[in-house]
């Protein structure tokens, strides 16, 4: 039988009602899955042991003769099937329940391998339900194909699936490129790749067919999200007009510090991008205190000062309101209304608020999920900023999208974004990276304590609040809970140890009102000490605060951490991190020790990363981005790379239709 791509798997006759059911579930529908559905891992036949170098509870691949075979019924229903085999050395009991059938697989005399782990039964070795493969005179299949697997379906029956797809399929998926092309990027073909993908018959043939698949997803990746980009970009702008190029210098009038060459740069891109047309779809990242919010400003001013309107979202109600409160003052003097607009205000003044928006009167709003409320409406909507777009789904920065006519969109990072994940996650926007810090090189010493150690970070918190210094001292969690330590217990023992010390305590649940005057509060000087959980996080921008203690350090990220550590050393002075961990196994240890070790939040980034792997990235739907199949942004960043340059030189050449009909058609005919 001849299939196609798109043949339904139901068609072939091993796949019966129950299997179809499975493949199914496994997103197994069309023969096109099959041929994607890629082996988690091999199963090598040439790394065998002998059974006497067997270990107890491991798991490992012997080789050997079948000796005999016992099979009988331990209770009802319940069948047993015991294959003794020897390899010279010793011999192996292999135990199989409810298959049966086997006892005309394992023939005496036949050979075997066999894969599993190696137990333990009345004092002798076993290993019940293995992998195994029958050896054959001239075999050169050793790598064998394992694949994630459920239900009825069997590793060997995956296998005559793949095979049966592949011995009738008369096409194949799309080739990417002509023959000179794939030499020059020392690519195989489509048909080889896939051959040896679920087959191959050298360890060279494997790594070859990864490098064309890695690449191939890659490639189409990057392609899909430059079309949209360039789809997004092309759509007329809700506020489109020329812009003098001199406004980087009138904002920069307006402020009492110097712009650095990034903030430069960055708003310089921002008014090309108006000039020439485009709506503007940008992620700005960098370092923590680069000065991205300065940029995120200049955007809401530059578009509220053309008539339009500018709204910024923001995570937390604290956040919001920093951002309000330093930047009131500037707008207001240019005759530009901001308000703010948080999900706890009553109600009287949110009504007032979705008046003046709906009107046109508020030039700016700053908020939190609530400017995302389906009441709220604009009268002339055009510029979209999103502080902290990593806490926002898809669906909801799409959402604050949708209330203006193609407004333009700009997201920020509070930390660094490592280059494969801005190329995959980011890879339809254009991208800006602010590393310079405004006031110089901050420098922030960090120390590792343990749990039994905390007497020493009171001495250390006595000492700074007698020098009247501030500080910040961060738990996991609010309440007391199993094994968390809490803010409400924290800030109550450390009221009892340093009495007189101006210390209060900040977390999500605190009304708006009372956060309002806590932070004040702290501002001001007043209070020393602020105990919270990580409502601090980001955008806490008290330039006296001198050091921060972290509780429970292990349950953070290093994205996190570094957040956290960036709320301090803001003056210019040496600031000071102490981590205290509770749980100081080897693995937790190595971590916190690289991020002290480390200021770059670059290299916090890749640390990070690494540690964290591809999974919690790519995985998420937050992003909008597939899982990916078999490419690995960690471990195949230079195959990414140059995935994402071809898809780039395509954009030079080739127009938008001749790209789709090119490269994202589903197959040619090979006849």
């Amino acid at each position: 039988m001849e299939l196609n791509l798109d043949t339904p798997l139901s068609q072939l006759i091993s796949v019966g009602k129950k299997r179809e059911k499975d493949l199914e579930k496994l997103g197994l529908g069309r023969t096109e899955d099959i041929l994607f559905f890629y082996p988690r891992r091999y199963l090598d036949l040439r790394n065998f042991k002998k059974i006497s170098a067997l270990v107890p509870f491991e798991t490992a691949s012997v080789k050997g003769n079948v000796l005999g075979r016992e099979e009988r019924n331990i209770r009802p229903r319940v069948s047993y099937l015991k294959v003794i085999i020897s390899d010279g050395s010793g011999i192996l009991p292999l135990v199989f329940f409810n298959q049966p059938y086997l006892k005309d697989v394992f023939l005496p005399g036949s050979q075997f391998f066999v894969h599993g782990r190696i137990d333990l039964y009345k004092g002798a070795f076993q290993v019940s339900n293995p992998l195994y493969e029958e050896d054959h005179p001239g075999r050169r299949d050793w790598l064998l194909p394992l694949y994630s697997l459920s239900g009825s379906l069997t590793q060997k029956y995956m296998r005559k699936l793949v095979k049966i797809v592949l011995a009738s399929l008369r096409e194949m998926p799309v080739e990417m490129f002509p023959l000179s092309e794939r030499q020059d990027l020392g690519l195989s073909n489509i048909r080889f790749a896939i051959q040896n993908i679920h087959f191959p018959l050298s360890d060279m043939n494997l790594e070859k067919a990864r490098n064309y698949l890695i690449f191939r997803e890659f490639f189409m990746l990057q392609l899909n999200l430059l079309l949209n980009k360039k789809a997004e970009q092309s759509l007329p702008a809700g506020i489109s007009t020329v812009m003098d190029r001199g406004l980087v210098k009138i904002f920069e009038s307006f402020l009492p510090f110097k712009l650095t060459k990034p903030q430069k740069t960055v708003m310089e891109e921002i008014i090309s991008d108006i000039n020439d047309g485009k709506s503007i779809r940008r992620l700005i990242h960098g370092e923590v205190g680069s000065g991205k919010t300065v940029v995120a400003v200049f955007a809401l001013w530059i578009i509220a000062r053309a008539g339009g309107q500018a709204a910024l979202l923001a995570p937390t109600e604290i956040l919001a309101e920093q951002h309000y409160l330093n930047w009131q003052e500037f707008f207001l003097r240019q005759n530009i209304n901001i308000s703010i607009l948080l999900g706890q205000m009553p109600e009287k003044d949110k009504e007032n608020i979705r008046k003046s928006l709906e009107e046109g009167s508020t030039g700016v709003v700053v908020g939190t999920h609530s400017i995302l409320t389906e009441k709220l409406l604009f009268k002339n909507l055009g510029m979209v900023v999103v502080d902290e777009q990593h806490k926002f789904g898809v669906g909801q920065r799409e959402m604050l999208k949708q209330k203006g006519k193609n407004p333009h969109y700009m997201v920020m990072s509070a930390t660094p974004i490592p280059r494969s994940v801005a190329m995959t996650l980011y890879g339809a926007l254009d991208i800006s990276t602010m590393g310079e810090l405004p006031k110089g090189e901050r420098k922030v010493v960090t120390y590792i304590f343990q749990r039994d150690e905390k007497e020493k970070i009171y001495t250390f918190l006595q000492d700074q609040s007698s020098l009247c210094r501030q500080g910040y001292v961060v738990t996991p969690s609010i309440d007391a809970g199993e094994d968390i330590e809490s803010a409400v217990a924290e800030c109550d023992r450390i009221k009892k140890r340093l009495p007189g010390v101006p210390v209060s305590l900040i977390h999500g649940r605190i009304p708006h009102a009372e956060k309002e005057k806590i932070m004040a509060g702290f501002r001001s000087g007043e209070t020393r000490m602020l105990v919270s959980t990580t409502v601090i996080e980001s955008g806490i921008d008290v330039p006296e605060a001198s050091y921060i203690v972290i509780e429970q350090a292990e349950r953070f990220g290093l994205a996190q951490l570094h957040q956290l550590r960036g709320r301090v050393g803001r003056s210019g002075d040496t600031g000071y991190c102490m981590l205290v961990v509770y749980e100081p196994e080897e693995g937790v240890m190595e971590r916190l020790e690289e991020f002290a070790n480390a200021q770059s939040g670059f290299e916090i980034a890749e640390i990070d990363l690494k540690i964290r792997g591809q999974g919690d990235l790519m995985g998420t739907r937050q992003h909008g981005i597939p899982p990916l199949r078999i490419g690995n942004i960690i471990r195949d960043l230079e195959i990414l790379k140059s995935a994402r340059n071809q898809a780039e030189k395509l954009f030079d050449k080739m127009t938008d239709e001749e790209i789709q009909e090119k490269f994202l058609g589903r197959r040619i005919n090979e006849g």
